[in-house]
């Protein structure tokens, strides 16, 4: 009798079909389960502002999904379809753990949510391109950029960014200024300068153009089926410089219209179309720079994941599970960043017993922008210490998203701003000096630390990106008079000021 070879399975005996296809079902599911157990705060802050963003971005973004499938299904014999299993491939592979690893390290550093769910969106998307067609993925990831860049960025984007760009172009137009022997103008004036021009709530700091020319950028790549590479990352960046130093001239420009050559009117009314002109360039030159780029042609494949090396370490039985485990080890340091700390909680502000005081509550703006952040301390009193009278606003805090310019504030109240200096009140007290309201009132304030005292900014965002000065107080005085600051007494009150704040803080250290 002619004995017949039967081909054997690869499956191990104690294996059955049945269970291997579980198997296969099992391994995405729980790499989908680690990757969103590793932004699991990304997507709690998304579903939750998702009730914020304005009617038009919920419109622009069902567009995109419906144009995406249209798309798709146009350009293709057949619609792209999904794997049960996934693929281990370079592009996708890298982008997902590259977001979830930039994602984890920017909370440990400096946490700033929109950038976080940009990260988690990109990340997805990479996680999808282990699950679907190649040429599919790799075309449409323009438009994984597009949602990404729209779904975070609603009305709570400037309170992220905007304050750190508004004043690092003040300072950039300061120095240009400075060049100019245009000395006299501070930074603080120039950001003043655009919000009263502009006469819009937040001032312009360059965040929206920037926002919108990435947009262009991304359509118009998706549009004309241009290759991301790395001339296109050249475009990319050639674009952002672009936006940037035309929102830095813009500025400028303002600046010399209005305080040089005294024309407010004539800032007021160019204004709007210097913003718009410089985006259209930017703009326009990116567009013709993009046609340099070669457009994207699509590989050969007759399925999702047969051709060689389509799956990088195709022959390691141990890959998928590595890269599910890897997945995990970020899920649990995402989860280790969140950690609850101890809420902010300094000791009572006891001011010397000659500054008679009153509480008094914030208003509706004040609680309104407070109110997102439940971890910060503010106290609003009512004061009256010899002659000196006036109110002030003390916000204690550990994140510096909490702050908000106090001349911003005071121009929203209806207050305008007619000057800012830097003063040295104290030896121990550099603040910024307000004239308000064309010098018929005076303001005051500076940022405080246990070990630190500051009138910039940037310093205080500078000290959550070295983790020194961890809880931070700002101080915020309105006097209901003009005052000069080399007042005696004015210099004593911000002095017995300094040093309630500091032993508070100084308490709270004590407590912990």
């Amino acid at each position: 009798m002619q004995r017949t070879n039967i081909p054997t399975s690869d499956l191990p005996d104690a294996v059955s079909p049945t269970s291997a296809v579980n198997l296969v079902l099992l391994a995405p599911f729980l790499l989908a389960l680690a990757w969103f157990w590793a932004n699991i705060s990304a997507v709690k802050w998304l579903l939750s502002s998702f009730v914020e963003i304005p009617t038009l971005y919920k419109i622009v973004i069902g567009f995109l999904i419906v144009a995406l499938v249209v798309r798709s299904i146009g350009n293709s014999d057949r619609p792209p379809g999904f794997l049960p299993n996934f693929v281990l491939r370079r592009d996708p592979l890298l982008l997902m753990l590259g977001a979830g690893i930039c994602s984890i390290a920017l909370q440990y550093i400096i946490d700033i949510k929109q950038v976080t769910v940009l990260l988690f969106i990109l990340g997805t998307y990479g996680l999808c391109g282990l699950l679907v067609e190649q040429n599919f993925w790799q075309k449409n990831l323009p438009v994984a950029g597009l949602l990404a860049c729209i779904l975070p960025f609603n009305s709570q984007f400037n309170s992220g960014l905007g304050l750190p760009a508004r004043v690092l172009t003040a300072q950039v137009v300061e120095q240009l200024l400075s060049m100019l022997h245009v000395g006299a103008i501070s930074s603080y004036d120039i950001i003043v300068l655009e919000n009263g021009i502009a006469h819009v709530d937040v001032p312009c700091s360059g965040i929206k153009t920037l926002l919108v020319g990435t947009l262009f950028l991304l359509a118009a790549t998706w549009l004309e089926g241009r290759k991301l590479s790395l001339r296109w990352v050249a475009v990319a960046a050639a674009n952002l410089l672009m936006l940037v130093s035309a929102n830095t001239a813009r500025v400028a420009v303002l600046v010399l219209v209005y305080e040089v050559f005294e024309q407010p009117k004539i800032a007021e009314i160019i204004h709007v179309p210097l913003g718009i002109v410089g985006l259209v360039c930017a703009c326009f030159v990116t567009w013709l720079m993009l046609q340099r780029v070669p457009k994207f042609q699509p590989k050969k494949t007759s399925s999702i994941s047969t051709k060689p090396n389509s799956e990088i370490l195709e022959n390691h039985p141990l890959a998928k599970p590595g890269i599910i485990a890897a997945v995990t080890v970020l899920a649990v340091m995402a989860q280790l960043s969140h950690v609850e700390t101890s809420k902010m909680a300094i000791a009572p502000l006891r001011l010397p017993e000659y500054i008679k005081s009153e509480s008094i509550p914030l208003n509706a703006s004040e609680q309104k922008f407070f109110g997102n952040y439940p971890d910060t301390q503010t106290q609003k009193i009512t004061f009256v210490a010899g002659n000196l009278r006036g109110s002030m606003l003390t916000v204690a805090s550990a994140s510096w998203q909490t702050y908000h310019a106090p001349e911003l504030c005071f121009v929203a109240s209806g207050i305008p701003v007619t000057r800012i200096e830097k003063k040295q009140l104290t030896p121990s007290v550099t603040a910024r000096w307000l004239s308000l309201k064309d010098n018929q009132l005076s303001a005051v304030y500076w940022l405080q630390s246990a070990q630190l005292t500051t009138d910039n900014f940037l310093s205080r965002i500078g000290s959550d990106l070295t983790h020194k000065n961890h809880n931070w107080v700002l101080v915020s005085i309105l006097f209901n008079s003009s005052l000069q600051a080399e007042n005696h007494e004015l210099k004593e009150f911000a002095g017995n000021v300094y040093d309630t704040v500091k032993q508070s803080l100084q308490g709270e250290m004590n407590e912990n």
